[in-house]
């Protein structure tokens, strides 16, 4: 009986070399594939020998050939650490997605069966505890893969920050897609991640976003009713595809406007007063008022007084009686004494004008957040005063010199199911204005996007998880809707999977593997158990995050081999969880590392870093019935043959 040929895609690296080994010594040809970005042939030199055994550099993301026949088809090629995926964000897709496509496509050609190695990454922070294969997860749409470039802003309850300077207090504007409404919410978890490499821009009048490759955007495309999360670096027709800038805001009314009282005032106060009337005088006051401290002396019987009339002042010219008459009603109904002059009025109000002083001159202005959190049609009643005051006449443009106060024009528009762009109006007089969308005409408020461009990035990258996962941002003054992004590959990949087995009747299995070690891991790969040992045979601080509270379970790399061969001999079509179900608590199992390597490491403690999983251990239960598996080696040995081998790659002497 001839020997099984069995492809390995990713046979270089750490579990796909020992996979190699061991079906070599079961007696079968393996044919290597590899493009030794993350895998080494160090891995495999020892098997080059071995006339059964051939090794082929080769990228999975493109088509693969092999001559003769294909028994099997191991899909083990990808990225797998922390520091691999946000060093090479587009391969690490590119492998999930295009890589399982091919292989797929391989063993339907050789009428193969095929292996899919997924990972228990996509149970997400798992909700459920141990994990079973039927567990659909829980997992962070916004995590470190895919996220905003630095000078990109987020629209929070307390206005317009910056990623970087979000607070975890902040609540942040979100999207509630089945109600299509605007609600606040507070980050379950904020995101800075070092990113080298490509980023995808969107840029045209209506937009500019940098995002990396697998970013979610919110898009529909032409001729679907709804919009979706679509990853920036997916091949659709952009062009012809709409991005959305407007919401539905629902809030409550304000009867009354409490102003504060003052001692010693001369002038008739009032404590409240109609929010409506308030909403009005506030909008033509802040585009067109100011105050004034006018000084005068007296002198009474020698003795000189210095007299202070705190003045009120709203401009508007009587060659515009439209907006005069509009503002002289408003000021009637305010309930304080005017008086009309040529192009003003003036309000003598110690109370006013103690209270209005805060918002400064006309580069300082803004609008109290108070009155931002108002009802649409309250907030409606500000805006026009606004627009009467700094807006242009076909009602397209507000100007001003605050930028501040342009940020909050720019949310108003948004709660009035509106839109606004903020550009440079006047460079030499330093006006900026916002150019205002409205839902009169339809590529408004869901303009199209543009077509991408790719640029070379060197710095952070943010973003935040909140619960509706659609968030508020802008990037150069341009706003949009925009989804949080995660790298979805695996998920992808068990999805293609199962979409080849029922559709071409290919004989699959999908093998979810639990945290693998053992010798030939890479020594500053970022993960947990090459991590420590490094740091402790180099008597380096061992770094523990957060309390070390958080639950690893720890499989030995022959165990999980083991499991693999079972599974390959079974017609199981379904995800198989192969892990070892022993669950250790970080901190535990860095002090089993000092333990086991004699060093004389402290242990440090770090912030925990976004997007850690609190526990993660694998439901073997069906391992066990359907394969008779279980790991056989524990903890204390496996980590003992580990760091033996890790000992021996830094050039020391075997440790205790």
């Amino acid at each position: 009986m001839p020997k099984p040929t069995i492809v390995v895609t990713g046979g270089a690296g750490f579990i796909g070399s020992h996979l190699c080994e061991q079906l070599l010594k079961d007696g079968s040809r393996v044919i290597c594939l590899d493009n030794l970005i993350t895998g080494t042939m160090e891995n495999i030199e020892h098997l080059l020998g071995d006339r059964n055994f051939r090794f082929k550099k080769h990228n999975v993301a493109k088509p693969i050939d092999i001559a003769g026949s294909v028994s099997y088809v191991l899909h083990f090629a990808s990225l797998a650490s922390p520091e691999d995926y946000l060093k090479y964000p587009i391969p690490t897709l590119k492998v999930g997605s295009l890589g399982t496509h091919n292989a797929l496509g391989l063993a339907k050609v050789k009428k193969a069966k095929f292996l899919l190695a997924s990972t228990s990454e996509v149970y997400g922070d798992p909700l459920e505890h141990p994990q079973k294969e039927s567990y659909w997860g829980n997992v962070n749409p916004v995590g470190v893969r895919g996220c905003f470039s630095d000078d990109t802003e987020v629209l929070t309850k307390e206005g317009w920050k910056l990623f970087s300077d979000l607070l975890s207090d902040d609540e942040i504007t979100t999207l509630n897609e089945d109600k299509f409404q605007i609600e606040y919410q507070k980050p379950i978890e904020m995101i800075k991640e070092r990113y080298i490499g490509q980023l995808v821009r969107f840029t045209n009048t209506k937009v500019d976003l940098l995002v990396t490759p697998n970013h979610k955007m919110y898009v529909r495309q032409k001729e679907r009713n709804k919009f979706r999360l679509i990853e920036a670096f997916e091949c659709i027709r952009w062009d012809r595809a709409e991005l959305l800038k407007s919401g539905r805001w629902v809030a409550d009314e304000k009867e009354y406007f409490y102003l504060p009282l003052v001692k010693n005032a001369k002038t008739k106060q009032h404590a409240k007063i109609d929010m409506d009337i308030w909403l009005e005088f506030f909008g033509y006051f802040i585009t067109e008022g100011c105050t004034y401290l006018n000084k005068r002396q007296s002198i009474i019987n020698n003795i000189t007084y210095e007299n202070k009339i705190c003045t009120v002042l709203v401009s508007q010219s009587k060659k515009k009686p439209e907006k005069r008459n509009k503002i002289k009603k408003c000021l009637k109904k305010l309930g304080f004494k005017f008086y009309e002059e040529n192009a003003q009025f003036r309000i003598l109000s110690k109370q006013l004008y103690t209270y209005l002083r805060q918002f400064g001159k006309s580069k300082d202005r803004y609008i109290p957040r108070e009155l931002l959190t108002l009802s649409q049609r309250q907030l409606r009643i500000l805006f026009e005063a606004m627009m009467l005051g700094d807006g242009s006449s076909d009602g397209r443009k507000f100007y001003s010199c605050s930028f501040r106060l342009l940020n909050d024009m720019q949310e108003i528009l948004l709660k009035l199911g509106m839109s606004g762009s903020i550009g440079i109006k006047d460079k030499k007089r330093a006006t900026k204005a916002i150019f205002i969308l409205t839902d009169e005409r339809k590529d408004f408020l869901t303009p199209l996007y543009p077509k991408r461009t790719i640029e070379k990035y060197d710095g952070y990258v943010y973003c935040v998880n909140v619960p509706n996962h659609i968030i508020y941002v802008r990037r150069n003054g341009k706003v949009l809707w925009c989804g949080n992004c995660y790298d979805e590959s695996k998920r992808f990949a068990e999805a293609i999977t199962m979409a080849y087995y029922r559709t071409h009747n290919i004989d699959t299995r999908i093998v979810r593997i639990f945290n693998t070690y053992g010798p030939s891991m890479r020594m500053k790969d970022g993960r947990v158990v090459p991590n420590f040992i490094y740091q402790a045979l180099s008597q380096k601080p061992i770094t523990v995050y957060g309390r070390g509270e958080q639950t690893r379970s720890f499989c030995y790399v022959d165990d999980l081999v083991e499991g693999i061969i079972r599974l390959m001999a079974k017609p199981m079509h379904e995800p198989l969880n192969l892990g070892n179900p022993g669950e250790f608590t970080i901190l535990e199992f860095a002090k089993l590392v000092v333990k086991l390597t004699g060093t004389k490491s402290k242990i440090i403690y770090k912030p925990l870093p976004q997007d850690d999983p609190r526990q993660r251990r694998p439901d073997i239960t069906k391992a066990k019935k359907l394969l008779k598996w279980q790991p056989e080696v524990e903890l204390k040995e496996g980590l003992a043959r580990t760091i033996e081998w890790f000992s021996r790659r830094l050039g020391r002497l075997s440790l205790p």
